[in-house]
């Protein structure tokens, strides 16, 4: 069966969830979640088909190993430390006996650009800077995006009718071909 018109209206969604994702990503409070660029330039989106499906797979490059904590976020290990309302209350994910790493942490703060720190007139350096972000993440976790999973949702919802009609306007085509003979 060819799914000219679902691979088209697939192609539409999984566009559309790539776009407004990156803009979640960008425009996020208080600050970007751009870093590297990693994840904002990898997240993309694949349609293929076969004789009997067609798929729509999201994808991650080489954030396909954490693209879901910046998603959901990260719960963090001492609620105490809240604030108001804790970050990512409802994620699945939760800081309980190891920190996050703190070479990430130190590329992070190479990368943003983040000069010499002071505390009470004193200079912290660029590894003791490190730990303390090390710590507040773990002690308070990581506030969740949704980048992927809302646009994801909104758009299915908004184009879920397109979809089913370009799937029926393909079996309707599958059929005429078929019955012709």
């Amino acid at each position: 069966m060819k799914f000219n018109n679902t691979i088209q209206s697939l192609q539409k969604l999984g566009g559309s969830v790539v776009k407004e994702g990156r803009g979640v990503l960008k425009n996020f409070k208080p600050h970007s979640k751009i870093a590297s660029g990693t994840l904002y330039n990898q997240f993309d989106y694949l349609v293929t088909s076969s004789k009997n499906s067609v798929t729509l797979e999201f994808e991650f490059g080489n954030a396909e190993d954490y693209w879901q904590f910046v998603d959901e976020g990260v719960r963090g290990a001492d609620p105490s430390k809240h604030k108001g309302r804790p970050r990512a209350a409802k994620s699945p994910f939760k800081y309980s006996t190891k920190m996050p790493p703190r070479g990430i942490i130190d590329r992070w703060i190479v990368k943003r650009g983040l000069k010499a720190a002071r505390d009470n007139g004193k200079f912290i350096e660029r590894k003791s800077l490190a730990f303390l972000i090390q710590r507040a993440i773990y002690q308070k976790g990581l506030q969740r995006t949704q980048f992927c999973t809302r646009p994801f949702t909104q758009q299915l919802k908004k184009q879920e009718n397109k979809i089913l009609q370009a799937f029926a306007d393909d079996l309707e085509i599958e059929l005429k071909e078929t019955f012709k003979d």
